[in-house]
Parts: C-alpha cells; sequence; structure tokens
C-alpha cells in the first residue's frame, strides 16, 4: 500500500471518529467503508464500521465488521471485546463470553475491563445468577474509573438489590447514583422508593425537598406527577401514624392533587390517575359523593372501566343505595382483580339480604347467595391459606347471618390487627340482631 493511500485511509478513520463522537453515525459508517475499500485488511476500518452500524441497529452488519476485525488482528483485545458486545447485541451469550474472556486474556485498558465485567455481569443476571453478577458489577468498582457508563452499572446494581429486597445495598448504590447525577430527578426518585420501601418516610420526605431544589423535575410534567404522588402517599402514611389527625392529613392529600391537576399540559392518563387518587381517599373520609364525582368524568375505556366500577361500587355500598350498587356487583364479580371480585361476591349476597324484606322468595335467594359467598371464600382459603381476605370475608358472612360462634373462630387466625377489628364487627351484627 503506497503511502499516499495510508495518509488517505487514515483521514477517512480520523473523520469517521469526529463524526462518531458527534452522534453522524450513518456519516462515520460511510467513512470507514471508504477506509475499508482502499485497505480491505484495516483492522481500525472495520472495528469503526462495526461500531456504527450497532449504534444504527444494524446488527448483522456489525457482527460481520467486527469478526472481521478480529481476524485481521487477533492479538489484540480490545477487538475482542467489541466483538463480545455485538454478540451480546444478538443474545448469543455463550459466544460473548468467549470474546470477553479472550479480551481479558489479551488485555484490555481499565476503562474497557470495566465495561467487560458489567458485561459480564448482565450476562450472569439474565442467566438468573445474581450472585456472580454482583460479584463482577464489584470487579467494575475495583477500577476506580467514572465515566458514562458507570451510572448505568450503579442502576443494574440498584435492580438486583431492589428485586433481591436488600435495601440496605440498594441504599448505598442510590445515594453514590444521586452524587454521581445530581441534577437528575431519576436519582432521586429511586432513592426514594428505597427509602420509602424501608420505612424511613422522614428521610424519604427530605429527598423530594432536594430533588425539587436542585434536580431538572421541571424538564418534564412526568417528573412533577411524581413528586405530587409520592407526597400524597406520604400523607397516607402519616394518617395511618396518627390516626386522631387522619381527615387532616387525607385533605392535605386531596389539596396536593387539585393543586397538580390545576397544572398545564397533564397527560389525560395522569389527570385520570389523580381522579382516581382522589376517589380512593374520599372513599377513607366516607365523602361517598366526591368519590363519585371524581370518577364521573373518566373516561370508561377497557383500562379504568373496572377501577372505576370498584369505586362507584364501594360508593354506593357505603351511602346504603343498595340499588345502585347491584349493577357495579354484577360487573365484578368475574373480573380478573381478585379483590374486585372478592368484593363484589360479598357485596352481591349482601345486597340480596338488605333487599329481601319479608319476601320468601328474596329471603331464599339471599340465603343462596350467602351460602355460595361462603363456599367460594372457603375455597379459596384452601386454595391460598397466606392470603386473609377469603377469611375476612367469610367472618363477615358468617356474623351477618348470626353464624357468630364459627365468626369468632375464623377471627381467632386472624393478624392482631384485623382481629380488633372483626371482633368489633361481629359485636355490631349481634346487636343489629339482637334489635331486630
Amino acid at each position: 500500500m503506497s503511502e499516499n493511500t495510508n495518509e488517505v485511509v487514515k483521514e477517512f478513520l480520523n473523520n469517521a471518529e469526529i463524526a462518531f463522537i458527534n452522534d453522524q453515525y450513518d456519516v462515520a459508517l460511510e467513512l470507514c467503508i471508504q477506509a475499508i475499500a482502499k485497505d480491505p485488511l484495516n483492522a481500525d476500518a472495520h472495528t469503526g464500521a462495526g461500531k456504527a452500524s450497532l449504534v444504527l441497529n444494524r446488527l448483522q452488519d456489525a457482527e460481520k465488521y467486527l469478526q472481521s476485525a478480529v481476524d485481521l488482528d487477533n492479538t489484540n483485545g480490545e477487538k475482542y471485546f467489541d466483538l463480545g458486545n455485538i454478540k451480546f447485541g444478538l443474545e448469543k451469550y455463550n459466544e460473548s463470553l468467549t470474546n470477553y474472556a479472550k479480551a481479558e486474556q489479551l488485555g484490555c485498558v481499565d476503562t474497557t475491563k470495566q465495561k467487560l465485567y458489567y458485561q459480564i455481569g448482565m450476562i450472569n443476571y439474565l442467566m438468573g445468577d445474581t450472585k456472580s453478577a454482583l460479584l463482577n458489577f464489584e470487579k467494575c468498582d475495583g477500577f476506580a474509573t467514572v465515566n458514562t457508563d458507570t451510572k448505568e452499572i450503579l442502576l443494574k446494581r440498584l435492580q438486583i438489590y431492589i428485586e433481591s429486597q436488600d435495601f440496605a445495598n440498594a441504599e448505598n448504590y442510590a445515594i453514590q447514583l444521586k452524587m454521581l447525577s445530581p441534577a437528575e430527578f431519576r436519582s432521586y426518585q429511586i432513592y426514594f422508593q428505597i427509602l420509602a420501601a424501608m420505612g424511613k418516610y422522614d428521610k424519604a420526605e427530605a429527598i423530594l425537598n432536594e430533588a425539587e431544589n436542585y434536580s431538572d423535575i421541571a424538564a418534564d410534567v412526568l417528573n412533577k406527577a411524581d413528586v405530587y404522588f409520592d407526597r400524597v402517599m406520604l400523607c397516607a402514611v402519616k394518617a395511618d401514624k396518627d390516626p386522631d389527625n387522619a381527615s387532616k392529613h387525607y385533605q392535605d392529600a386531596i389539596n396536593l392533587l387539585t393543586e397538580f391537576e390545576a397544572m398545564p399540559e397533564i397527560p389525560i392518563d395522569t389527570l385520570e390517575n389523580v381522579a382516581f387518587s382522589k376517589a380512593e381517599i374520599y372513599l377513607k373520609l366516607e365523602r361517598f359523593d366526591d368519590a363519585l364525582a371524581s370518577v364521573e368524568a373518566i373516561s370508561e375505556n377497557e383500562q379504568t372501566k373496572e377501577k372505576a366500577a370498584f369505586i362507584k361500587l364501594s360508593c354506593y355500598f357505603g351511602k346504603e343505595q343498595y340499588e345502585n350498587a347491584i349493577e357495579y356487583a354484577d360487573q365484578l364479580k368475574l373480573s380478573e382483580n381478585e379483590y374486585y371480585a372478592y368484593f363484589a361476591i360479598y357485596a352481591d349476597a349482601y345486597i340480596a339480604r338488605k333487599l329481601a324484606g319479608s319476601g320468601e322468595i328474596a329471603a331464599k335467594l339471599a340465603e343462596s347467595k350467602y351460602n355460595n359467598a361462603i363456599a367460594f371464600y372457603k375455597n379459596k382459603s384452601f386454595e391460598q391459606p397466606n392470603n386473609v381476605f377469603p377469611l375476612i370475608f367469610r367472618v363477615r358472612l358468617y356474623a351477618e347471618n348470626g353464624k357468630f360462634v364459627k365468626a369468632e373462630e375464623l377471627t381467632k387466625l386472624m393478624p392482631d390487627v384485623l382481629k380488633i377489628e372483626l371482633s368489633k364487627y361481629i359485636s355490631d351484627c349481634r346487636k343489629e340482631l339482637e334489635k331486630e
């Protein structure tokens, strides 16, 4: 190859590198192809073409170019690493691992080694070996290199720790992520979610305040939505911890949601989530008309129809407007949402009893529905012994039917918090029956 040709190839590759850095991947690819045409044995030209093809999602082309680069320069660990990456992208994990191993054997610069161990950790993770994945991610830390890949490594480690419910380690890496990307709202949101899962609500609230002061929260209305919903969740936590002032905390939540929905350019689905959240809080406050008004304007598409029906059933049930409630109980009895179906079956039996009056036929229908509902929940208890909902509804049905001994026997199986609530319900049913 002449000296002139060599200089032309170098210029092609130099310009290709500039184009790649500036996200002009089509241009970079074309320049590398021109370099290959001038010098088919130039391994760097094939590598450049492979990397550009990879970014352009032309995976088969990328594999061809990067395989050629290895064939032309089989003593270069960096080339094997690049080939391993495209094999990873094609989900050829065994071939990917083989090339990564060769890259480590031949040697790479530290930044490549850091990525290499991250990629091997990803293969471990995809194969279900989270322990090995975390060990390889730890090897990444050993290089003390902070670059554009560091954040993605932290995010993957966080995901694994969260999935494993290892929140202590998750918190540590969430702090690192926040320190690494202090202007990104996502960093604060992940940290908030981990703190909330750990029950560190005061600290979680402080992180929200920090996010509002320092992050790019204003860049996206959905960031603002996350903060408002997070604060609403904290209000609910305060209501649970401070029952004497629960109504105040719930009203604070309503005020937050009202403030948020008045903002411009909020997506329709987010506004519907706001409406549902307000309705659920109104239900807790037994403000049934307000809850109904919240869901009235929601378009009943496939995703929202059942949720709206559940809230309407709960409202009419609470208002003792049983004729209105029947429609929604019928809609939800076969719902795939387990709790909706459980409540609807219970409500159907309860409503039948309330509307039976003195008519013999209606009374028999109500008794039949009660017996069927009890049998249904009994069967569910056998299928799902860890699920308390079938037990709760059986206790209520037994108590309402005057079968207090059976209701009390089941109540003994409940956690202490539920025992208190259900024992009171049994007592109330006794008093009501005595009045009759």
